[in-house]
């Protein structure tokens, strides 16, 4: 179904007829008036506000990591050990690092998680959600805190390692990940005090 160039283009998916919308075999749709393909908006990275994304990988959530990793204000080391890991991974793994490191980080983040409350002079542990920005920062610190008490290796090695762990949902940030959600289920009877 065509349509004459100068027929006036919705502003909004909202105002688009749904007897005009074509649903392909990947599951994206086409406008019958436009014939454009309508596009879902880009998945959210919570990151920082003004932060550029790393050298190698272009990827935000990478340079949010490297920014934790550093310590003492030493960014270039902090982007040599993190890059060395990445290199580890890929020679493990046999696979782009990337989307490897992004679903390490996906798989350590908590959804729930207990918060003290003081209720009537007693203290209560109350289940809570975790929204999106905690979620990515729980998981990016458990993975550095699981790093540095590693001992005996090199950090980009350990790095490497805990990465891999929390790929294959494995290793120490994944347990403090099922301890968290233990603890909210445990005391999921104070969630009305939310």
């Amino acid at each position: 179904m065509s349509t004459p160039d100068n027929a006036p283009k919705p502003e909004s998916l909202d105002e688009v007829d749904p007897a005009n919308v074509q649903v392909n075999e990947d599951g994206s749709i086409v406008l019958a008036q436009t014939g454009e393909p309508a596009k879902a908006p880009p998945a959210q990275q919570w990151t920082g506000g003004d932060l550029k994304p790393d050298a190698r990988f272009g990827s935000l959530l990478a340079a949010k990591f490297i920014n934790c990793l550093m310590y003492d204000g030493k960014k270039a080391t902090a982007e040599a050990v993190f890059y060395a890991a990445m290199d580890q991974i890929a020679d493990k793994m046999k696979a782009d690092p990337l989307p490897i490191f992004e679903q390490g980080l996906e798989n350590a983040k908590p959804l729930v998680e207990v918060r003290s409350k003081r209720i009537g002079g007693a203290n209560y542990q109350v289940p809570v959600e975790v929204n999106r920005k905690r979620q990515q920062t729980l998981a990016i610190r458990w993975i550095l805190e699981a790093v540095r008490t590693r001992k005996g290796r090199p950090t980009a090695e350990k790095l490497a390692q805990e990465l891999v762990d929390c790929y294959n949902k494995t290793g120490t940030t994944i347990q403090k990940r099922e301890n968290t959600h233990r603890m909210a289920e445990a005391n999921k009877a104070f969630s009305h005090f939310a």
